[in-house]
C-alpha cells in the first residue's frame, strides 16, 4: 500500500536524482571550454574585468555551480579551485603579451579550461 508519506518520499528522491547537474553525471569525461579573448584591449583595466567574468562564466560552465549539497559542492569547490588557478595563469600570460605587443592572430587568442 503506497501511502502519501511514502509517495512524497519517492517523489522527492527522483527530483533530487533528476536535479544532478549535467558536469556532475559526466564527471568521468573531461570537460572543456574556450574562453576568447581576441575582441578584448586587455591593456585597459575594463578588457581585463571581462576576461575575468568570462573566466568565471567558463570556470562554472566546467565544473558545475555550488548547489547547498556538502558532498557534492566538495567535488565543485575543488574543481573551480584548480580551474580557475590554471585560468588566472593563461590570463596572467595573456594580458602580459598583450602589454608586450605579442600578440598572436585573432584566431588564437583564446583560453582553453579542461576539468575532470
Amino acid at each position: 500500500m503506497i501511502t502519501i508519506k511514502n509517495f512524497t518520499a519517492v517523489a522527492l528522491t527522483a527530483a533530487a536524482a533528476l536535479a544532478l547537474p549535467l558536469s556532475a553525471a559526466n564527471a568521468s569525461e573531461p570537460r572543456t571550454v574556450s574562453i576568447s579573448y581576441g575582441d578584448l584591449n586587455l591593456s585597459s583595466k575594463a578588457g581585463q574585468a571581462i576576461l575575468d567574468r568570462r573566466i568565471n562564466a567558463a570556470v562554472e560552465a566546467v565544473c558545475g555551480r555550488i548547489e547547498n549539497r556538502p558532498t557534492f559542492d566538495s567535488a565543485v569547490r575543488q574543481c573551480q579551485s584548480e580551474t580557475r588557478l590554471t585560468a588566472q595563469q593563461s590570463r596572467d600570460i595573456a594580458v602580459a603579451s598583450y602589454d608586450n605587443g605579442q600578440l598572436a592572430s585573432n584566431d588564437r587568442r583564446e583560453i582553453r579550461l579542461v576539468a575532470r
